[in-house]
């Protein structure tokens, strides 16, 4: 398998939604590094984040009042260094695919303004009710739809 190529954070378009994130004694295995499953949760609260800043819809109100599940079908991650307890990293969330009951999103984390993890989460979107897949709702495909190509404005400027 081919080893991915670090970006810098200098290279993400402007439009890109992004956050500071600072990595806690919580976080950390007893070799001071980041624990590599606290990623996943790092950032999924990253991700939780993104939804009512970047798309205006706040994930508790999407999961707890529309009843609308976020769940994961699939993660992966690349790593190019590791994160130790009082770094603070400079995480974006970038949407890969729209598709009718899923999306996959890249979330880049750079320590530094250099590129230390990439992962990939692909959301399927369900009924909490009966734990179906659903389509995606209107308003969440317009605001995904919205921000890629809000990101791919900027994208398109960056190179000129």
């Amino acid at each position: 398998m081919a080893r991915f190529e670090p970006l810098t954070l200098s290279e993400l378009p402007s439009g890109i939604w992004r956050m500071r994130l600072s990595v806690r004694f919580g976080s950390c295995d007893p070799a001071g590094i980041v624990y590599t499953p606290e990623y996943l949760n790092l950032f999924n609260g990253v991700i939780e984040d993104w939804y009512g800043d970047a798309l205006g819809l706040p994930y508790h109100e999407l999961v707890r009042t529309r009843r609308t599940g976020l769940g994961y079908a699939h993660v992966s991650a690349d790593f190019a260094k590791p994160s130790s307890m009082g770094d603070v990293l400079d995480v974006a969330v970038i949407v890969r695919d729209i598709g009718r009951t899923s999306v996959k999103l890249t979330v880049h984390a750079f320590k530094d303004g250099a590129e230390c993890v990439r992962a990939t989460f692909v959301t399927v979107t369900t009924s909490l009710v009966d734990h179906k897949s659903v389509v995606l709702p209107d308003d969440l495909r317009l605001a995904l739809k919205d921000y890629q190509a809000g990101c791919d404005a900027s994208a398109n400027l960056a190179s000129v």
